[in-house]
């Protein structure tokens, strides 16, 4: 009986010294869609403006939220992958959770980019972590990504949603001013449409807006801004065609 207790509790031991040698598990880099509650049965469109129905929704089905217009109208999906656009009156959007403030190392991040084949035109590649409220820079090139640089950034509300996916930086300017939404930015980088990323908001005499210069919560109209710094360091540095990530 006593060699049977010993045997059992040198298992035991190795077991746990196995155990020691294995790293803790680090937070995963998720993705951070945002689905919607149908609430009146309705149907979407084709487009914006609402004029040719695509599919038909019933009350207390889930889409994701895709993009929105001026927070009226929104692009949607259906779980079975159907896209379209709604009356905003017909969905009710959750409110934005708050930040996720846990840290990646650098080995993570590189394992996770390289992982996932990631491969952009360019020597750089950007990586946006929307539960994170964070932007990396990664260079070199696929499969042998290295961290260069992380910033703190803020995306979109869940109300005006940053799109996620995988785009390409394509143009950019030093300034740029929205009459419809009464501010501006400094140095804009396009990567999908209207959407860009910018210094945090001016008013039209290029000076920061009250209450929104902040980064690291989601705060914006679906661009993706930083601090005024860290996106000059962007445009300077991060040409053209680089591949960006947004999750």
């Amino acid at each position: 009986m006593s060699k049977g207790r010993d045997f059992l509790n040198f298992r035991i031991f190795a077991l746990i010294g196995l155990l020691a040698l294995i790293p803790p598990l680090l937070p995963a880099i998720n993705e951070s869609p945002i689905h919607a509650e149908v609430i009146i049965s309705c149907q979407i469109f084709s487009n914006k403006s609402l004029r040719k129905a695509v599919a038909s929704l019933t009350a207390g089905e889930m889409v994701e939220i895709l993009e929105d217009f001026s927070e009226k109208v929104y692009k949607v999906a259906m779980t079975d992958g159907t896209k379209g656009w709604i009356d905003a009156r017909n969905i009710k959007i959750p409110p934005d959770i708050p930040t996720d403030k846990s840290v990646l190392p650098p080995a993570i991040l590189e394992e996770f980019v390289n992982a996932k084949d990631y491969a952009s035109k360019t020597n750089y590649l950007i990586l946006v972590d929307i539960g994170r409220q964070k932007t990396h820079v990664f260079n070199n090139s696929a499969n042998y990504w290295q961290l260069q640089k992380s910033f703190d950034c803020s995306t979109g509300q869940n109300t005006s949603p940053t799109t996620r996916g995988i785009f390409t930086f394509t143009d950019r300017g030093e300034w740029f001013y929205s009459h419809r939404l009464q501010s501006g930015a400094k140095y804009w980088i396009r990567f999908n449409g209207n959407y860009l990323f910018h210094s945090i908001p001016m008013d039209k005499n290029k000076k920061p807006l009250a209450g929104e210069d902040v980064v690291g919560t989601k705060l914006s109209n679906g661009c993706v801004r930083l601090t005024l710094p860290n996106i000059k360091w962007i445009y300077d540095n991060i040409p053209d065609g680089t591949t960006v990530v947004i999750l």
